[in-house]
Formats: structure tokens, C-alpha cells, sequence
């Protein structure tokens, strides 16, 4: 009886120890990880070449390397020193060890990212904008543009735009609304939404009311995806 009570105590001594080791694993993980979230970089440099050539309507990623690797990208901060008129950032997190940029017109442009606090310690990037030899496109269609959908289904269309488009200008029509409505009252914008009403074909039109340009999306509701489904053209509206 008293080997039992031996075996029971040093079970739960065990039981006790393996406890205590994973909450001290725990919270020494947790301790770890906030403390690298206060560790600001020392110093920061350019991934790839700091000069680089654009051309207008195009998009390109900006990136920079911390040391130690291991720091809190958020004491980063990005800014357009000079030329706004020539680039625009794509994207609304300025703290981050990189940054999309689009190109908006022919010019120089310099844009900077340092440390906050320590505006010394930065990286310059120099960006020559170039005229687009191609005529310039304010808005693309965003996936297939050919769509199959089911009656009463709800779905969106959406473009893609320029970041100096601003999205009152860009107003969506639909050519039968007997076959497909607005599934809300929003109309302009680069994205909508509707809804299929009965079985049919239509034109959903989004158009920069600006330059004149459209975007003119093939709407095909049917009754069943799979009277369609050996069609290419069908699974291509899931590619973007």
C-alpha cells in the first residue's frame, strides 16, 4: 500500500514538473517575441538598385533590409521627398520594410525610407518616370471578362485603376437590367455588386466618365454551372 502512495506521488510530481516546464516555455516565448517588438533597426539598406526607370501606369515594390534582421519593421516610415506629382504610393501601410509605388507621369522622383527618430539613417531611391509609349490605360478589367452565374445569385465585378483616378469617376451601367440589377445602391467605384435575375446574356459596362474609357464585362446567367462547365471560357473568370 505504501509503494502505491509512493508510485501516485511521484506521478503527480511529474504531472507538476511538466506543467510548470510548458507555462515556463510559454511565457518565455511570449516574453521573447514583445521583447523583438521593441527592438528598432540600427541601420537599413536597399534590396536590388537604388536608381530605377518606370514608365507611367506602372506599379513596382520598394524594399529595404533592416539590422538586425529581427526588428520591428514599424519603426519604419516611407515618404515621397520630392516629385508627388510624378509617384504616388499604392499603399496605405507607411511603416513596413517595403512600399508599392505607382507611376503617374513623366518626371524624377525621390522617395525615402528611414528610421523614425533617426531620419539620418535612410535609403533614397531615385525613380525616372517615363512616357508610356502604349496609350495610356486609366482602367483594366479585373479577372475573365466574361462571367457565368446562376439565377439569383449575388456577385461583384471589379476594375483596376489608376491610383490618380479617383473613384467618383468611374460609374457602372448594365444594358438589361431585366437579366442582371445592382445588388446595392453603390454605382461608382472601381468594384459593384449585383445580382442575377433571370437566365440570359447582358453587358455590364464600368466607364472613367473622365477619359471615356470602358471596360465592357460579358454577363452570361445560367441555370446550372455545370451546363457550362466544359467551357474554358468558364473557369477563366476564376483567374485573375
Amino acid at each position: 500500500m505504501e509503494k502505491v502512495k509512493r508510485i501516485k506521488k511521484a506521478k503527480g510530481f511529474s504531472m507538476f514538473l511538466l506543467l510548470a516546464v510548458t507555462l515556463a516555455a510559454l511565457f518565455g516565448t511570449a516574453a521573447h517575441a514583445k521583447e523583438y517588438d521593441w527592438v528598432r533597426p540600427t541601420s537599413i539598406s536597399a534590396v536590388g538598385e537604388k536608381s530605377l526607370t518606370m514608365k507611367a501606369g506602372e506599379e513596382k515594390k520598394l524594399r529595404v533590409l533592416m539590422k538586425p534582421i529581427y526588428a520591428n519593421d514599424d519603426f519604419l516610415r516611407w515618404k515621397i521627398v520630392s516629385g508627388k506629382k510624378y509617384v504616388s504610393f499604392d499603399d496605405y501601410d507607411r511603416n513596413d520594410d517595403s512600399i508599392d509605388i505607382v507611376a503617374k507621369k513623366a518626371g524624377t522622383a525621390k522617395v525615402s525610407c528611414y528610421i523614425n527618430g533617426k531620419s539620418s539613417k535612410k535609403v533614397t531611391f531615385t525613380i525616372k518616370v517615363k512616357k508610356s509609349s502604349e496609350k495610356k490605360r486609366t482602367i483594366a478589367a479585373k479577372g475573365s471578362a466574361t462571367r457565368y452565374e446562376e439565377v439569383y445569385d449575388d456577385f461583384d465585378l471589379e476594375v483596376r485603376k489608376l491610383a490618380a483616378v479617383s473613384n467618383k469617376y468611374l460609374k457602372w451601367t448594365i444594358a438589361d437590367k431585366k437579366i442582371v440589377g445592382f445588388g446595392s445602391s453603390r454605382t461608382k467605384g472601381p468594384e459593384a455588386e449585383f445580382v442575377a435575375k433571370k437566365v440570359g446574356t447582358t453587358k455590364i459596362t464600368c466607364t472613367n466618365t473622365r477619359t471615356k474609357e470602358k471596360i465592357v464585362f460579358t454577363v452570361k446567367v445560367v441555370k446550372n454551372y455545370e451546363d457550362f462547365s466544359e467551357d474554358d471560357s468558364f473557369w477563366e473568370q476564376y483567374d485573375d
